[in-house]
């Protein structure tokens, strides 16, 4: 775990919400793993007092790209930064996901939760079968979606509008059966908001559903418990500390 400056090197505006930034902090960059996440603030600014957390959604040498909604407060200062200035980084924190060989990996992102698997697909498409199913309101926040058709053709892409791809969410696409039938072995790994997270759980009942999980932080390390989950058998596990990558059928959700 570093602390880092990490000046803005480029920035991205996906549509009036959705913003990127490719941020240089080489000794985070190099230590960085698919799965983990980054506590960040604006240089020198305290209000807000916490950092906010945001997964890792790629990394190119010594530089990191994160991409976020601008949701409140914090996020609307952040989309305001310019290229050239900086933010103050702390990471990488979180648990990495373990390294698949020779297996089908099925990547579901919804809206923004798009990006995170990025990473994966960068790391995870040399030695695996990657299967994309990408969902997102309209065809301005299906980001990055030329980078992913460079790593695999396997991409079925639908919007609520219809502008982009099939019409309707991401949890129209598949099926339990469907999988079965066309795929051996499959792992699956999502990302979006809370009600498509509990969607595919209780729709791949009998699969391995890995998700990233999304709350409130304070410490981001684990010491205080702001972001504990609810354990199906009892218990709780820490997003920051034991995720934010979480095997969803552990989770009380």
């Amino acid at each position: 775990m570093e602390i880092e400056k990490a000046k803005v090197i480029r920035k991205e505006i996906f549509s009036k919400e959705i913003f990127g930034f490719d941020i240089e902090a080489k000794t985070i960059a190099r230590k960085a793993k698919p799965g983990q996440f980054l506590q960040l603030r604006v240089n020198n600014l305290f209000d807000p007092f916490l950092r906010r957390p945001f997964s890792i959604s790629s990394v190119k040498s010594d530089n990191i790209r994160i991409v976020f909604r601008v949701r409140g407060k914090g996020t609307e200062i952040m989309s305001q930064v310019k290229e050239g200035e900086y933010f103050d980084i702390l990471g990488p924190l979180g648990r990495a996901l373990p390294q698949y060989e020779g297996r089908d990996i099925i990547l579901i992102g919804g809206g923004v939760g798009i990006a995170p698997l990025f990473f994966l697909c960068q790391k995870l498409e040399v030695e695996n079968l990657m299967h994309l199913f990408l969902g997102a309101k309209n065809n301005d926040e299906l980001i990055m979606l030329d980078g992913f058709k460079k790593m695999t053709k396997n991409i079925i892409v639908i919007t609520e509008d219809g502008s982009s791809g099939k019409r309707g969410k991401v949890t129209d696409l598949l099926t339990e059966e469907e999988i079965e039938a066309k795929i051996r072995m499959p792992i699956i790994i999502t990302c979006g908001p809370l009600p498509l997270l509990k969607v595919i759980k209780k729709r791949f009942a009998t699969l391995p559903v890995y998700g990233f999980l999304e709350e409130r932080m304070g410490c981001g390390t684990g010491i205080c418990f702001g972001c504990a989950m609810p354990k199906k058998n009892g218990g709780y596990l820490r997003v920051c500390k034991d995720g934010p990558v979480l095997n969803l059928h552990e989770l009380d959700i």
